[in-house]
């Protein structure tokens, strides 16, 4: 397809002259990327510490030693535990909070990179490709606790986005490559590893390999179309399946029995905990609302609605193959509606979960471009110009703040953490308290000094908090300790020393024993962060609680 924006930008101009505005215009713009992509990663490694990364962030330090599932409560797909891992392995030195963090700027920028490629690949506009670049970038909701910590929540939009759009760009001209099938494929199922509702993306693919491109014959369609997609998904699959079939009841315990058993109870009878907790329905509409239609993702929404309606005015061959853009919208829509469906499954609603019908709008926005009339496209690409602006004001704030942080590495929240584990460690030396691990729900301190950490509480207070919410055959399959549990857990393996702190109502029966036990506090600096003032309680060597 003919580069319609360029044609624009370019009319009635010397090719010299084009050309070197071309060349100064893709300068001025690598540098603009640049600059975007170390605001955001000054932001992302700054960021506050937050609760949620106890889940996530320190299997990139107890695996393989410990197992998912059997050795330590774990609640969520496997997939990111094991990418965070294997970014610690690699560079230990960056800590447990910064194998994830990296882990997931790392994943902001193969979506960056995947959203200008397939827009420019589909479309053939360069602008629309920096429009969503920018808007993804400027994006509220990825911005924060989504996009901004060390979880599982941003990770899967990369492969999401680079499985449906590969499939989608495949079937435009009816003639597949195998490979990129393949490619797809597995990258469906990789984000569907990563986080459970990423298995939206695969059912419109599955049934559109059935029926796209339409030209196929049915043997053809089976060797060149589904058998690539298939054979991809069931190879991305490979580590689930291991997981499912080493002990099917142990795996769906954490991954399927939990999420609709404990997790629901205790949000149901904490909910006061937590302002404007979406339990209910009304509770997720208003939350889905305030996140999909509110400052950038409002301007992403006008950008694909003006598309789609200067689309269905399209002229008389427009587009490489008349007709073969709007079956593609259709897998398209299909996947933004089912994914956007399934946001409202999980109880409670945390906004985290409503991020993942984003990376249908470029494709939308870019297969409503490519049908559409040349005679249409000058208000279409105003509007891009418009929303680049607006996007690019709006994250000036946030990633100008990050360029600011990005000077300061000390104050990185991975430096943090690790700097208060290291004062953690010395505490515990200086006193001479005798081998042991650490009580914490704060496991990444002790974990950064590479100080042991009970399993029981290796993914922070997810698994203590709902001890009480879950019957005996379920608790059973969980290594878990509630408050009822410590006297015989501590007895039986007496911490070095406790690291309370950070939720005073949940860490109460934790002082309670240390100080029965002769626990003495020891000051140390470094280990506040957003939830509290950490105490660090030190059993004195040579005594026995």
């Amino acid at each position: 397809m003919t580069i319609m924006s360029n044609t624009l930008d370019n009319a009635g101009m010397r090719p010299g002259s084009a050309r070197l505005r071309n060349v100064a215009l893709s300068t001025g713009s690598v540098l603009l990327l640049a600059v975007l992509l170390l605001g955001l990663f000054g932001r992302l490694m700054s960021y506050g510490l937050r609760r949620d990364e106890m889940l996530f962030a320190p299997p990139a330090s107890y695996l393989p030693e410990w197992k998912l599932y059997a050795d330590v409560f774990y609640n969520h797909l496997p997939y990111s535990a094991w990418v965070f891992h294997g970014i610690h392995a690699l560079v230990p030195e960056i800590g447990v909070i910064g194998a994830g963090r990296i882990g997931v700027f790392l994943a902001w920028t193969i979506l960056i990179a995947t959203v200008g490629w397939l827009c420019q690949r589909i479309s053939g506009c360069r602008l629309l490709s920096a429009f969503w670049i920018v808007a993804f970038l400027a994006c509220d909701p990825l911005l924060q606790q989504t996009g901004m910590a060390a979880t599982n929540n941003f990770l899967p939009l990369p492969f999401a986005m680079l499985g449906l759009g590969l499939f989608v760009s495949e079937i435009l001209d009816g003639r597949p490559r195998v490979l990129a099938l393949l490619v797809s494929g597995i990258c469906l199922s990789v984000a569907a590893g990563l986080k459970a509702n990423a298995v939206a993306f695969i059912p419109p693919v599955a049934i559109a390999t059935f029926l796209l491109p339409r030209s196929m014959t049915l043997s053809t369609r089976l060797l060149r179309v589904v058998g690539p997609v298939a054979l991809g998904g069931i190879v991305g699959a490979i580590p689930l399946f291991w997981y499912l079939l080493s002990d099917p009841a142990l795996f769906l315990a954490h991954v399927l029995e939990f999420h609709t058993g404990p997790h629901v109870a205790y949000w149901e009878a904490n909910a006061g905990t937590e302002p404007g907790l979406a339990l209910g329905l009304g509770a997720k509409v208003r939350l889905a609302y305030e996140t999909w239609l509110n400052g950038v993702p409002l301007i992403m929404t006008l950008v694909v609605l003006s598309g789609l309606l200067v689309g269905m005015r399209r002229a008389d061959g427009a587009g490489t193959r008349p007709g073969a853009e709007r079956p593609a919208m259709a897998v398209v829509l299909a996947a933004l509606m089912l994914s956007g469906a399934l946001s409202f499954i999980p109880t409670p609603g945390f906004p985290q979960y409503y991020v993942q019908p984003f990376v249908c709008l470029p494709l939308l926005s870019a297969l409503a471009f490519r049908q559409s009339s040349p005679a249409w496209l000058g208000g279409v690409l105003s509007i891009f110009v418009a929303g680049l602006l607006v996007a690019l004001i709006i994250s000036l704030p946030r990633l100008g703040a990050g360029l600011v942080e990005v000077q300061r590495p000390d104050r990185f929240a991975s430096a943090r953490v690790d700097q208060g584990g290291m004062a953690l460690a010395r505490a515990i030396a200086d006193q001479g308290s005798p081998a042991g691990p650490v009580a914490t729900f704060m496991p990444v301190y002790p974990l950064a000094a590479g100080l042991d950490v009970y399993p029981e509480f290796a993914t922070g207070p997810f698994a203590y908090r709902v001890a009480p919410f879950t019957d005996l055959e379920l608790a059973a399959r969980y290594r878990i300790a509630g408050p009822d549990d410590l006297p015989v857990l501590f007895d039986d393996n007496p911490p070095a020393a406790f690291l309370i702190g950070y939720d005073p109502e949940a860490e109460g029966p934790m002082r309670d024993w240390a100080i029965s036990a002769g626990y003495r506090e020891v000051p140390v600096s470094g280990l506040d962060n957003r939830y509290g003032r950490g105490v660090v309680l030190v059993r004195p060597g040579g005594e026995a609680p």
